[in-house]
């Protein structure tokens, strides 16, 4: 199925917009849980840099005691008793924490926790222990932390612990972030989706209706044009005819040239509310008097179509661009003249109605049907056959009247009934001194 040109656009875009949601979600995801990530690796070393080096210090002494005995024979049996009392304290040390000593070859010369050093370059260990006191090296079982201290004579004493806890602890973070990004990616995807759609709705529907208009706008000056075209031609066609006989045709142009004028002027019209340009002058104003005014201007025509055209009004102070609103009410008024029945009556009414002044236009004409009622108001829609060129219309009058209440702050509608006429009402703020 082909597809328009601007909906395939729009489709593109909404496209873009969600990757770009997604992305930045990755982006900010994937920087928060690195910082995250980073920070408690950190926090973890940090302790066990800290329980090593307290160890290390409290173990110090004891283990120079049991790897270099010839100390014994210069000590008493006091101090035996208080190695002895020294290792019943070291018992209770956490069991995640190892100690033992080894020489500058890297060969282990007290082990008493029997940790598993196959794979571990304790020689080197020693060499670096200078610079890094506290080292992480691997063996052939884990890898660990392990804080080194020399203890004299080519001795060193080595604490340490396992990393494994650790590890653990990070991969399940890792996991953490991976399964909850994917989620949160996939969150997004759908969620900016959703609001790539609800953020270019408008404008594509604001697009599409502005093509919409271009298009009957091409076609509503196509007709007179053909019409104006074509009699020209005729006219052209017999120069030596008399100007009698082609009295016709030049009315036909006149017509027709009349129409274009009347088109073209609300064309205009509407190109500038849609810009902003079409400034309102506002100044107060009675809109009863305003409406009885424009009822008496109109009688003339009332009384050519055959329709009984009435007024009802009283007192409406607003504020308002007279020329604008005298605009809506001839529009209404023409509109119900043309569509009340041969006969028929149409009656304007303006009064005060709580806060606000309200201004009806009822004729006793065919009606509307109610799903035509929904877009009577959209530019050159046409609720049904009998509203067509022949009444005399461009099909932007209602679509004018909208703008020029909706810009006074008002609000219009209409309520029909098929077979028992049609009533427009307007209801417009009134003047601020009297609300």
């Amino acid at each position: 199925r082909l597809h328009h040109p601007g909906i395939l656009m729009f489709e593109r875009a909404r496209v873009v917009l969600t990757a770009s949601y997604a992305a930045a979600l990755v982006a900010t995801l994937a920087g928060i849980g690195t910082v995250v990530y980073v920070l408690i690796r950190n926090d973890l070393n940090e302790e066990i840099d800290d329980s090593l080096r307290l160890a290390s210090s409290q173990l110090e002494g004891f283990i120079v005691s049991e790897v270099r005995p010839e100390f014994d024979r210069d000590r008493g049996d006091d101090d035996h008793e208080e190695d002895e009392h020294e290792g019943d304290r070291l018992t209770v040390l956490s069991s995640d924490v190892f100690y033992l000593a080894f020489n500058t070859s890297g060969a282990v010369l007290f082990n008493p926790r029997g940790v598993n050093v196959e794979g571990i370059d304790l020689a080197g260990a020693a060499r670096d222990s200078a610079d890094e006191p506290i080292q992480h090296v691997s063996g052939d079982d884990a890898d660990y932390r392990v804080a080194i201290r020399p203890l004299g004579e080519g001795t060193y004493l080595a604490v340490g612990r396992s990393l494994h806890l650790v590890q653990h602890q990070l991969e399940t973070l890792r996991m953490v972030f991976l399964y909850g990004g994917l989620i949160g990616l996939g969150a997004s995807i759908a969620i900016g989706f959703w609001l790539a759609g609800r953020t270019l709705g408008p404008i594509r529907l604001a697009l599409e209706s502005q093509r919409r208009f271009v298009s009957d706008a091409s076609h509503e000056l196509r007709t007179p044009l053909a019409v104006a075209k074509a009699n020209s031609a005729l006219i052209l066609d017999d120069p030596e005819g008399s100007i009698e006989s082609h009295l016709d045709q030049a009315e036909a142009v006149a017509t027709e040239l009349d129409h274009l004028t009347v088109l073209v002027g609300d064309l205009t019209t509407l190109a500038r509310a849609d810009e902003g340009r079409a400034n309102l002058l506002l100044e107060p104003l009675d809109l009863g008097e305003l409406t009885a005014e424009v009822v008496r201007d109109m009688g003339a025509l009332a009384d050519v179509l055959g329709v009984s055209l009435t007024a009802e009004t009283g007192p409406a102070p607003i504020t308002g661009d007279r020329a604008r609103l005298r605009q809506l009410l001839m529009i209404l008024v023409d509109n119900s003249l043309k569509y009340a029945h041969q006969g028929g009556a149409v009656h304007v009414r303006s009064c005060l109605e709580g806060h606000r002044a309200e201004l009806s236009v009822s004729d006793d004409g065919d009606g509307i049907a109610p799903a035509d009622q929904k877009r009577i108001f959209e530019r050159f829609y046409r609720a049904d056959g009998e509203r067509t060129r022949s009444k005399g219309g461009t099909g932007l009058g209602l679509a004018i009247g909208k703008w020029i209440t909706e810009a006074h702050g008002g609000r219009i509608t209409v309520e029909s009934h098929p077979g028992k006429g049609t009533t427009f009402h307007v209801r417009l703020p009134l003047a601020p001194d009297r609300r």
